[in-house]
């Protein structure tokens, strides 16, 4: 069944009762303006203000149906005693008149909105008049029409239970339609909940029916501290599941934050970009007229859609060609995975859905189960749209940013294949709104939402190596291999010593960048430096094809592959290069086919970095990186304190005589 179905049966529903209460109230007021004595007028008149004024300090619970999927709560007061005592002395239509007040009263101290506010009217009473009716048919049928207290107290018990089943079953039914949830399950917890809260008062209005018969003033003398008691129980206990309430939102929250970190330790997100799809999302869903709690869900949502992805190898989601079907398979995992995990906490908002469905498409060509359409939950179709839009509109090392144009022309070329296209719609109507809330925002300090640097790990911990040592990046036992190794050292050791001859910055900078072509190959090369100064970052040398084309130009701050690494202190190899040069010089580079960066930097302090881009190869190979970087480190080091020797691992002969040895302590200590 789709959210928009449901929604309109609760509505529907809602309705309903409101209307048939209202009528009955109506009736209330007529039989007691046309039909009722003076007395008798009197004193419902006097009962009316009192009912109102206890009906003001109402006591609210969370419903247990309402703890893990909705926000949804219930107030009892005191009251109810009063209106079972009016029940019992003047019949249907007077109970009905005074509980509808009561219930309009009540529901306006705790919600300020008049549909709530009636529909709670309507439900009191219909509930009031169905408890006085059983009242009246019990006194007639079980005890003749008998006036003593013990035929009172029985047909106040049975009133109680009908005023609170159908109580119960009306606010049931509701909550039930508006989540899609089975009608008697809700009913059935709900029941067992509120009548440990309200048959309390039946024994009150017994008690208060008995004081009756000596007058009004032994009614307030019994009947006050009864209830007085009845409601600080109340409280108490309502302190009590708040306090419970609390501390599990407490853990709800460390959860997600914990998730979050996860998150950001296999796939770097931005706290920008989760408050952007946050804002989005919830725009959107209040416009579509989502619950607070779908509203919840799709915040927690935004950050924990991709949790699933820590399950995916780093080189399927790094990877910057086209994935295999095989790869593809398993970075479709994530979906399930992710909901696997978060299945496991009680979250108090639906986010389940959200993260398993926000890769399903509207033709029903999307994954992991296929659905089309409505069948899609609706926040899961909210968060395609949104994060698709905010996503294309950031860099990254495998691609370039879309404009606002190009990123909305995207999101429309899929409406009715990828996208439910009145999400689009509304998406795109609103924009500008989002915009400019998100825009206010922006001097605003934002949650972390759990989202820090990686810890790094200390020069100790680096130095710590397993029993069995430390493996080299590959073994071979060739002649070839052995001397290429041995070239590879000597132009290590020939860039070590040009750099050590150098006096200044600029000489080290050149004889790097002369020197590097003997150890990595490439066709241009751009040596990027941070301004101690300003921390701008600017090619201070090329070398190669194109070179004046690339010589001078400022790059700016994560724009392109060479503006992540530089952000990120990471090295980054085999994207496509057109992703990294400027758009004005790139077809000047357009048969350039991979590229290779590495940061420069040395005990923390990030110096700039080194990119290369090259026509003939296909691609870096894991030697060739490593020889990189380690030539980005000897230069780094000759910019602060002098050049160490430099060294290469080669692979070492295996003692036949360890082997089995060695394998155990390495498996024992990974």
């Amino acid at each position: 069944m789709s959210e928009t179905k449901e929604n309109y049966k609760s509505r529907a529903f809602q309705t309903t009762v409101t209307a048939a209460g209202l009528l009955l109230w109506g009736a209330g007021v007529a039989e007691i303006t046309m039909l009722r004595t003076p007395a008798e007028q009197l004193t419902l008149l006097v009962l009316v203000p009192l009912a109102i004024i206890v009906g003001m300090f109402p006591i609210t619970f969370p419903l247990p149906s309402g703890l893990k999927f909705t926000s949804e709560k219930v107030s009892f007061t005191l009251s109810d005693a009063f209106i079972l005592l009016v029940a019992c002395r003047y019949g249907v239509l007077p109970a009905a008149f005074l509980a509808g007040l009561e219930g309009f009263v009540s529901s306006r101290s705790t919600v300020r909105r008049l549909s709530s506010n009636l529909f709670s009217s309507g439900m009191m009473s219909l509930a009031a008049g169905a408890a006085a009716a059983g009242l009246t048919a019990t006194l007639t049928y079980a005890f003749g029409s008998s006036s003593s207290f013990t035929a009172a107290a029985c047909a106040l018990l049975v009133a109680s239970l009908i005023h609170l089943a159908v109580n119960v079953g009306l606010l049931s039914t509701l909550l039930a339609l508006r989540h899609g949830d089975s009608i008697l399950s809700v009913w059935r917890k709900n029941f067992l909940f509120a009548a440990a809260m309200f048959l309390p008062t039946s024994t009150a209005a017994s008690l208060m029916y008995l004081a009756l018969q000596s007058g009004f003033v032994v009614v307030l003398v019994v009947g006050t501290p009864v209830l007085v008691t009845i409601y600080f129980v109340h409280r108490q206990y309502r302190d009590g599941v708040r306090s419970r309430i609390d501390a599990l939102a407490g853990a709800h929250r460390q959860t997600v934050e914990a998730l979050a970190v996860a998150i950001n330790a296999k796939d770097e997100v931005t706290h920008e970009h989760v408050t952007r799809v946050q804002t989005y999302a919830a725009g959107v869903a209040r416009l579509l007229g989502c619950t607070e709690a779908q509203v919840e869900a799709l915040k927690a949502g935004a950050l924990l859609h991709d949790i699933g992805k820590i399950a995916v190898p780093d080189y399927i989601l790094n990877k910057p060609g086209k994935l295999t079907a095989e790869e593809f398979n398993q970075m479709k995992l994530h979906t399930v995975i992710g909901a696997q995990i978060l299945s496991r906490v009680e979250f108090p908002f639906p986010v389940v859905p959200v993260v398993r469905h926000h890769h399903e498409r509207w033709d029903g060509r999307g994954y992991p189960d296929g659905l089309k359409g409505e069948e899609i939950p609706l926040t899961a179709r909210i968060l395609s749209v949104v994060d698709c839009f905010d996503a294309v509109r950031e860099d990254r090392q495998y691609r370039k940013a879309m404009t606002r144009e190009e990123a909305i022309s995207f999101i429309l070329e899929g409406i009715g294949t990828m996208y439910d296209p009145q999400v689009v719609g509304t998406f795109l109507a609103h924009l500008p709104e989002f915009e400019a809330e998100i825009a206010a925002m922006r001097g605003v300090p934002a949650g972390t939402f759990g989202i820090e640097p990686t810890e790094q790990l200390s020069e100790g911990a680096l130095g710590v190596v397993p029993a069995a040592g430390l493996a080299a990046e590959s073994v071979t036992a060739t002649g070839d291999h052995t001397a290429t190794a041995a070239t590879e050292e000597q132009a290590l050791q020939a860039l070590a010593s040009a750099l050590a001859l150098c006096k200044t910055d600029d000489e080290k900078g050149a004889a790097f960048v002369e020197r590097l072509a003997t150890i990595v190959p490439f066709d241009t090369c751009a040596l990027v430096r941070v301004s101690d100064e300003t921390g701008e970052c600017r090619v201070v040398r090329a070398a190669g094809r194109g070179r004046a084309l690339l010589e001078g130009r400022r790059i700016p701050h994560t724009v392109g592959v060479t503006g992540w690494a530089l952000v990120n202190r990471k090295p980054f190899f085999n994207a496509d290069p057109k992703l990294d040069f400027p758009e004005e010089v790139v077809a000047s580079f357009a048969d350039y086919r991979t590229l290779a960066i590495a940061p420069i930097t040395h005990d923390h302090a990030l110096f700039g970095a080194i990119s290369l881009y090259s026509a003939a190869l296909t691609e870096y190979d894991a030697r060739r990186q490593q020889l990189l970087c380690e030539a980005a480190s000897l230069f780094a080091r000759s910019l602060t304190t002098g050049v160490e020797e430099p060294h290469i691992e080669t692979a070492p002969q295996a003692k036949p005589a360890r082997f089995a040895v060695t394998m155990l302590e390495s498996n024992l200590m990974h």
